[in-house]
C-alpha cells in the first residue's frame, strides 16, 4: 500500500515523494540509514519483518521504488515467497535506469509487484504478476492498496488532478484521512512514513514517521549523500 509521485525542474532537479502504508500489527520500519553494497553508498530505510526495503536513492542519483501488486497477482497457489524488499536492496549498486533489467530475473517465488526506477534522465517501470514480467510506461500518480483498489486509485487520481502535488499531495492537506487519501488511515492499517527526496548536486531525503492512528506530528529525519 504506497502512493508515488515525482517531478522534474527546469533546472534538472529532481523530487520523489513516497508515502508507505502497512498494517498496524507489523513491526515498525527503520528510517533511512546509509549503506553500502559492492562498494556503492546509498540511503534506504528498512523493514525488519521482511529484511529489505521499499525504496533505495544511490550515490548515482539512481531512486527505486517497489509498489505490491495485490490486484496484478495471477497465481491462485500461494507457494513459496521471497521478500521483494531484498530484491529491491540486490539493485542498490545500480548505476543508471539501464542496470536495472539485468536484476529483474528468476522472479518466480516473488509475490506480485510493480517496480520504478526514477533519475534525472528519465523513468522506467516493470510490472511482475506472478507469472510475467512486462515493462510499463510509469504515469503519475502510482498507487497500490489490498482494499478497494479501483476506488482507492480514482480517489488519489482525482485528487493528483485537481492539481494538488509534492508534500501537500502526500500530506493529505485539507482531507481527513481515511482508506482513501493518500495519508491513509483506516482500522487496521495506516502511512507509516512519507519521504520526500530531492536530487541534484546530492541526495537529500527527509523521512517522516508517522505516530499510531496518525496522531500528533511526524517524526522527522534527514539524511544527505554527496553524489559519485
Amino acid at each position: 500500500m504506497c502512493t508515488l509521485t515525482w517531478s522534474r525542474s527546469n533546472e534538472g532537479r529532481l523530487e520523489v515523494w513516497f508515502n508507505r502504508d502497512e498494517k498496524k500489527t507489523r513491526p515498525i520500519a527503520e528510517p533511512p540509514s546509509l549503506r553500502d553494497i559492492e562498494g556503492v553508498s546509498f540511503l534506504s530505510p528498512c523493514d525488519p519483518q521482511g529484511g529489505g526495503t521499499w525504496m533505495f536513492a544511490n550515490e548515482f542519483g539512481l531512486v527505486v521504488c517497489l509498489l505490491n501488486g495485490w490486484e496484478l497477482d495471477t497465481r491462485t497457489t500461494p507457494g513459496r515467497r521471497e521478500s521483494r524488499g531484498q530484491l529491491v536492496w540486490q539493485m542498490a549498486s545500480a548505476e543508471s535506469l539501464d542496470d536495472l533489467a539485468s536484476f529483474l530475473i528468476g522472479l518466480e517465488n516473488y509475490p506480485a509487484f510493480t517496480l520504478i526506477g526514477i533519475s534525472q534522465e528519465g523513468e522506467r517501470g516493470w510490472e511482475w504478476n506472478g507469472e510475467t514480467l512486462s515493462k510499463i510506461e510509469p504515469t503519475q500518480p502510482l498507487t497500490s492498496s489490498s482494499y478497494c483498489f479501483e476506488d482507492v486509485k480514482k480517489a488519489r487520481e482525482d485528487a493528483f488532478s485537481a492539481g494538488t502535488g509534492g508534500q501537500d499531495y502526500h500530506a493529505s492537506v485539507g482531507e481527513e484521512s481515511t482508506a482513501f487519501t493518500v495519508r491513509m488511515n483506516r482500522p487496521d492499517a495506516q502511512t507509516w512514513s512519507r519521504s520526500h527526496l530531492k536530487i541534484g548536486e546530492s541526495i537529500e531525503w527527509e523521512y517522516l514517521a508517522e505516530q499510531l492512528d496518525l496522531a500528533g506530528e511526524a517524526e522527522r529525519s534527514l539524511l544527505t549523500l554527496p553524489r559519485k
